[in-house]
Protein backbone atom coordinates (compact mmCIF):
# COMPACT_ATOMS: atom_id res chain seq x y z
CA UNK A 1 0.00 0.00 0.00
CA UNK A 2 2.88 2.31 0.71
CA UNK A 3 2.53 6.24 1.29
CA UNK A 4 2.89 9.39 -0.73
CA UNK A 5 6.05 11.77 0.62
CA UNK A 6 7.33 14.97 -1.39
CA UNK A 7 10.86 15.25 -2.73
CA UNK A 8 12.09 19.44 -3.10
CA UNK A 9 15.41 20.13 -5.14
CA UNK A 10 17.55 22.62 -4.24
CA UNK A 11 17.59 23.69 -7.59
CA UNK A 12 14.76 26.26 -8.15
CA UNK A 13 14.71 24.87 -11.97
CA UNK A 14 13.53 21.36 -10.97
CA UNK A 15 9.94 20.66 -10.43
CA UNK A 16 9.21 19.56 -6.57
CA UNK A 17 7.84 15.70 -6.88
CA UNK A 18 4.95 13.94 -5.30
CA UNK A 19 6.39 10.05 -4.94
CA UNK A 20 5.22 6.68 -3.16
CA UNK A 21 7.29 4.76 -0.90
CA UNK A 22 5.80 1.70 -2.01
CA UNK A 23 7.23 -0.40 0.83
CA UNK A 24 4.25 -0.33 4.06
CA UNK A 25 5.70 0.60 7.33
CA UNK A 26 3.83 -1.43 10.20
CA UNK A 27 6.11 -0.11 13.45
CA UNK A 28 8.80 2.60 13.83
CA UNK A 29 11.05 -0.61 14.10
CA UNK A 30 10.93 -1.68 10.37
CA UNK A 31 10.56 1.66 9.27
CA UNK A 32 13.09 2.24 6.31
CA UNK A 33 11.91 5.32 5.60
CA UNK A 34 14.88 6.86 7.13
CA UNK A 35 17.41 4.73 5.83
CA UNK A 36 16.32 5.23 2.22
CA UNK A 37 16.81 9.19 2.98
CA UNK A 38 20.48 8.35 4.20
CA UNK A 39 21.44 6.33 1.22
CA UNK A 40 19.98 9.11 -1.33
CA UNK A 41 22.24 11.50 0.50
CA UNK A 42 25.03 9.46 0.34
CA UNK A 43 25.14 8.78 -3.28
CA UNK A 44 24.67 12.55 -4.23
CA UNK A 45 28.37 12.27 -4.43
CA UNK A 46 29.39 15.18 -3.28
CA UNK A 47 32.00 15.53 -0.71
CA UNK A 48 32.55 17.64 2.10
CA UNK A 49 34.72 20.41 2.84
CA UNK A 50 37.21 19.40 5.54
CA UNK A 51 37.75 22.85 6.93
CA UNK A 52 34.25 23.69 7.05
CA UNK A 53 33.53 20.40 8.34
CA UNK A 54 36.36 20.58 11.29
CA UNK A 55 35.23 24.16 11.87
CA UNK A 56 31.14 22.98 12.84
CA UNK A 57 32.74 20.26 14.46
CA UNK A 58 34.24 23.01 17.23
CA UNK A 59 31.27 24.54 17.08
CA UNK A 60 29.23 21.77 18.68
CA UNK A 61 31.63 20.33 20.86
CA UNK A 62 33.74 23.20 21.86
CA UNK A 63 36.40 20.78 21.23
CA UNK A 64 39.29 22.54 18.89
CA UNK A 65 40.10 19.25 16.00
CA UNK A 66 41.57 21.62 13.41
CA UNK A 67 44.14 20.39 11.72
CA UNK A 68 47.68 21.65 12.25
CA UNK A 69 50.94 20.90 10.14
CA UNK A 70 48.53 18.42 8.20
CA UNK A 71 47.34 16.48 11.07
CA UNK A 72 44.04 16.27 12.06
CA UNK A 73 43.67 15.88 16.17
CA UNK A 74 41.44 13.14 15.48
CA UNK A 75 43.65 10.79 13.54
CA UNK A 76 43.60 9.97 10.16
CA UNK A 77 41.46 6.95 10.16
CA UNK A 78 38.87 9.16 12.14
CA UNK A 79 38.83 12.22 9.69
CA UNK A 80 38.30 9.67 6.60
CA UNK A 81 35.34 8.11 8.55
CA UNK A 82 33.64 11.30 9.59
CA UNK A 83 34.39 12.39 6.00
CA UNK A 84 32.63 10.16 4.11
CA UNK A 85 30.11 9.15 6.52
CA UNK A 86 25.98 10.80 5.58
CA UNK A 87 23.03 10.98 7.89
CA UNK A 88 19.77 12.38 7.88
CA UNK A 89 19.07 15.52 9.96
CA UNK A 90 15.36 15.04 10.33
CA UNK A 91 13.76 18.82 11.63
CA UNK A 92 10.37 17.96 13.03
CA UNK A 93 8.27 20.61 11.43
CA UNK A 94 4.88 19.42 13.51
CA UNK A 95 4.66 17.70 16.53
CA UNK A 96 1.79 15.10 16.32
CA UNK A 97 -0.45 16.19 19.53
CA UNK A 98 -4.09 16.43 19.68
CA UNK A 99 -4.35 19.68 18.09
CA UNK A 100 -3.08 18.58 15.11
CA UNK A 101 -5.20 14.84 15.24
CA UNK A 102 -1.86 13.24 15.95
CA UNK A 103 -0.17 14.06 12.92
CA UNK A 104 3.78 15.04 12.56
CA UNK A 105 5.51 16.65 9.77
CA UNK A 106 9.12 16.20 9.04
CA UNK A 107 12.10 17.63 6.67
CA UNK A 108 14.57 15.23 5.89
CA UNK A 109 18.05 17.00 4.89
CA UNK A 110 22.03 15.91 4.83
CA UNK A 111 23.75 16.84 8.13
CA UNK A 112 26.79 18.16 6.07
CA UNK A 113 24.76 20.56 4.06
CA UNK A 114 26.86 23.30 5.03
CA UNK A 115 30.05 21.05 4.83
CA UNK A 116 29.11 20.29 1.24
CA UNK A 117 28.08 23.57 0.29
CA UNK A 118 25.25 22.79 -0.74
CA UNK A 119 22.97 25.71 -2.66
CA UNK A 120 19.97 27.11 -0.32
CA UNK A 121 16.54 24.46 -1.46
CA UNK A 122 14.50 28.13 -0.97
CA UNK A 123 10.92 26.38 -1.67
CA UNK A 124 11.32 24.21 1.36
CA UNK A 125 13.19 27.13 3.62
CA UNK A 126 10.10 29.55 2.71
CA UNK A 127 7.83 26.96 3.27
CA UNK A 128 8.65 26.23 7.02
CA UNK A 129 9.30 29.70 7.56
CA UNK A 130 5.76 30.35 7.01
CA UNK A 131 5.25 27.63 9.50
CA UNK A 132 6.79 30.35 12.37
CA UNK A 133 10.39 29.21 12.28
CA UNK A 134 12.14 32.72 11.00
CA UNK A 135 15.02 31.78 10.86
CA UNK A 136 15.27 28.20 9.51
CA UNK A 137 17.00 27.51 6.18
CA UNK A 138 18.07 23.80 4.63
CA UNK A 139 20.57 23.03 2.40
CA UNK A 140 20.21 20.64 -0.66
CA UNK A 141 17.53 18.29 -1.23
CA UNK A 142 14.77 17.88 0.84
CA UNK A 143 12.38 15.11 2.11
CA UNK A 144 8.98 15.81 3.75
CA UNK A 145 6.72 13.24 5.68
CA UNK A 146 3.80 12.82 7.67
CA UNK A 147 3.43 10.05 10.43
CA UNK A 148 0.33 9.49 12.75
CA UNK A 149 1.53 8.47 16.24
CA UNK A 150 -0.64 9.06 19.00
CA UNK A 151 2.02 8.66 21.54
CA UNK A 152 0.72 5.69 22.75
CA UNK A 153 -0.11 2.62 20.56
CA UNK A 154 -0.21 3.38 16.48
CA UNK A 155 2.45 4.53 15.03
CA UNK A 156 2.61 4.83 10.97
CA UNK A 157 3.56 7.16 8.29
CA UNK A 158 0.61 8.53 6.09
CA UNK A 159 0.43 10.72 2.73
CA UNK A 160 1.89 14.13 2.44
CA UNK A 161 1.46 15.24 -0.91
CA UNK A 162 2.53 18.24 -3.10
CA UNK A 163 -0.90 20.05 -2.14
CA UNK A 164 0.25 20.18 1.18
CA UNK A 165 3.45 21.80 -0.03
CA UNK A 166 1.53 25.35 -0.21
CA UNK A 167 1.90 28.35 2.24
CA UNK A 168 -1.89 28.13 2.27
CA UNK A 169 -2.20 24.22 3.41
CA UNK A 170 -4.28 23.84 6.49
CA UNK A 171 -1.53 22.27 8.42
CA UNK A 172 0.84 25.32 8.03
CA UNK A 173 -1.56 27.84 9.38
CA UNK A 174 -2.23 25.11 12.29
CA UNK A 175 1.91 25.38 12.93
CA UNK A 176 1.76 28.82 12.41
CA UNK A 177 -0.89 29.86 14.80
CA UNK A 178 0.10 26.99 17.90
CA UNK A 179 3.87 28.88 17.64
CA UNK A 180 2.05 32.13 17.29
CA UNK A 181 -0.22 31.84 20.17
CA UNK A 182 2.75 30.91 22.56
CA UNK A 183 4.15 34.24 22.37
CA UNK A 184 1.66 36.63 22.22
CA UNK A 185 2.29 37.94 25.16
CA UNK A 186 5.79 38.68 24.37
CA UNK A 187 5.24 40.16 21.51
CA UNK A 188 4.14 43.39 22.44
CA UNK A 189 7.74 43.57 24.31
CA UNK A 190 9.20 42.87 21.11
CA UNK A 191 7.59 45.38 19.13
CA UNK A 192 8.55 47.97 22.04
CA UNK A 193 12.04 46.85 21.62
CA UNK A 194 11.81 47.38 17.62
CA UNK A 195 9.90 50.70 17.88
CA UNK A 196 7.14 48.84 16.75
CA UNK A 197 4.08 50.29 18.18
CA UNK A 198 1.52 47.72 16.81
CA UNK A 199 2.55 44.45 17.43
CA UNK A 200 0.26 42.63 15.05
CA UNK A 201 2.72 44.66 12.59
CA UNK A 202 5.81 42.47 13.67
CA UNK A 203 5.47 39.69 11.46
CA UNK A 204 8.62 36.66 11.73
CA UNK A 205 10.78 38.50 8.42
CA UNK A 206 11.19 41.18 11.49
CA UNK A 207 12.23 39.00 14.04
CA UNK A 208 16.44 39.17 14.57
CA UNK A 209 18.58 36.18 13.28
CA UNK A 210 21.07 36.68 15.94
CA UNK A 211 18.64 35.09 18.38
CA UNK A 212 21.26 32.78 20.60
CA UNK A 213 21.06 29.16 19.57
CA UNK A 214 23.78 26.23 19.88
CA UNK A 215 24.68 22.87 18.49
CA UNK A 216 26.79 20.33 21.01
CA UNK A 217 27.77 16.30 20.43
CA UNK A 218 24.42 15.42 21.53
CA UNK A 219 21.87 17.72 20.79
CA UNK A 220 20.80 21.32 19.29
CA UNK A 221 18.86 24.09 20.58
CA UNK A 222 16.94 27.21 19.98
CA UNK A 223 14.47 29.31 21.53
CA UNK A 224 11.61 31.62 20.79
CA UNK A 225 10.35 34.66 22.33
CA UNK A 226 8.66 32.06 25.40
CA UNK A 227 10.16 28.38 24.91
CA UNK A 228 13.43 26.67 24.54
CA UNK A 229 13.38 23.64 22.24
CA UNK A 230 16.03 21.09 22.41
CA UNK A 231 16.60 18.48 20.17
CA UNK A 232 18.91 15.34 20.49
CA UNK A 233 20.59 13.45 18.52
CA UNK A 234 20.78 10.09 19.20
CA UNK A 235 21.25 7.40 16.73
CA UNK A 236 18.25 4.69 16.68
CA UNK A 237 15.67 6.29 18.78
CA UNK A 238 12.37 4.47 18.41
CA UNK A 239 9.30 5.08 19.58
CA UNK A 240 9.52 1.98 21.82
CA UNK A 241 11.87 3.72 23.84
CA UNK A 242 9.83 6.26 25.21
CA UNK A 243 9.77 3.63 27.85
CA UNK A 244 13.34 4.11 28.86
CA UNK A 245 13.38 8.15 28.04
CA UNK A 246 14.06 9.68 31.47
CA UNK A 247 13.28 13.86 31.61
CA UNK A 248 13.13 15.57 34.40
CA UNK A 249 12.14 18.82 34.71
CA UNK A 250 12.98 21.33 37.68
CA UNK A 251 13.11 25.65 37.89
CA UNK A 252 16.49 25.42 36.46
CA UNK A 253 17.87 22.11 35.81
CA UNK A 254 17.39 19.56 32.93
CA UNK A 255 18.05 16.10 33.08
CA UNK A 256 17.32 13.86 30.12
CA UNK A 257 18.09 9.69 30.04
CA UNK A 258 17.95 7.08 27.17
CA UNK A 259 18.64 3.34 27.74
CA UNK A 260 20.51 4.68 31.07
CA UNK A 261 22.59 7.12 29.10
CA UNK A 262 22.69 10.52 30.38
CA UNK A 263 22.71 13.16 27.27
CA UNK A 264 22.30 15.91 29.42
CA UNK A 265 22.11 16.86 32.79
CA UNK A 266 23.10 20.63 33.56
CA UNK A 267 22.30 23.83 35.26
CA UNK A 268 20.32 25.68 33.21
CA UNK A 269 20.62 29.22 32.09
CA UNK A 270 17.75 31.03 33.09
CA UNK A 271 14.64 29.83 35.03
CA UNK A 272 11.92 27.81 33.46
CA UNK A 273 8.31 27.17 34.13
CA UNK A 274 8.44 23.25 34.62
CA UNK A 275 4.91 22.37 34.93
CA UNK A 276 4.80 23.62 31.18
CA UNK A 277 7.56 22.10 29.78
CA UNK A 278 6.93 18.86 27.79
CA UNK A 279 9.03 16.28 25.53
CA UNK A 280 7.90 14.22 22.91
CA UNK A 281 9.79 11.35 20.47
CA UNK A 282 8.11 11.56 16.59
CA UNK A 283 9.99 10.06 14.12
CA UNK A 284 13.31 8.79 16.00
CA UNK A 285 13.79 12.64 16.85
CA UNK A 286 13.70 13.14 20.84
CA UNK A 287 12.74 17.09 21.52
CA UNK A 288 12.23 19.19 25.33
CA UNK A 289 10.52 21.92 24.94
CA UNK A 290 11.06 24.09 27.90
CA UNK A 291 8.94 26.63 28.63
CA UNK A 292 10.77 29.93 29.65
CA UNK A 293 10.17 31.74 32.99
CA UNK A 294 10.21 35.21 31.74
CA UNK A 295 10.66 36.28 27.88
CA UNK A 296 14.27 37.53 28.05
CA UNK A 297 16.45 35.85 25.24
CA UNK A 298 18.82 33.07 27.02
CA UNK A 299 22.58 33.77 26.12
CA UNK A 300 23.22 30.13 26.11
CA UNK A 301 21.29 26.69 27.14
CA UNK A 302 23.55 25.98 30.12
CA UNK A 303 24.81 28.41 33.13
Amino acid sequence: MGFKYVFIPAADCEPMQEMTYSEDVVTLETDSFRPFCENFFASAGKTADRAVLLEQLKQRTGVDVTEKAGESKLGPEAMDRLLSSTSVEIFPVQLPTKESGFHGISAYCDDKGVAKELEENTRASGLVQACGYPGQTFRGDIFLGRVFDDNEDEWKRIDFTLADCSTDASWVEQVKKQRSNRSVGDMASLGAKMGVNNAAQINPSMLPDSTPSGDAEHYTWRQTEDEVEVTFKKEGLQKSDKKVVKVVFSRQKLKVEVKGEVLLDTELNMPTQSDESTWTLMDGVLQVNLSKASSESWPDLAK
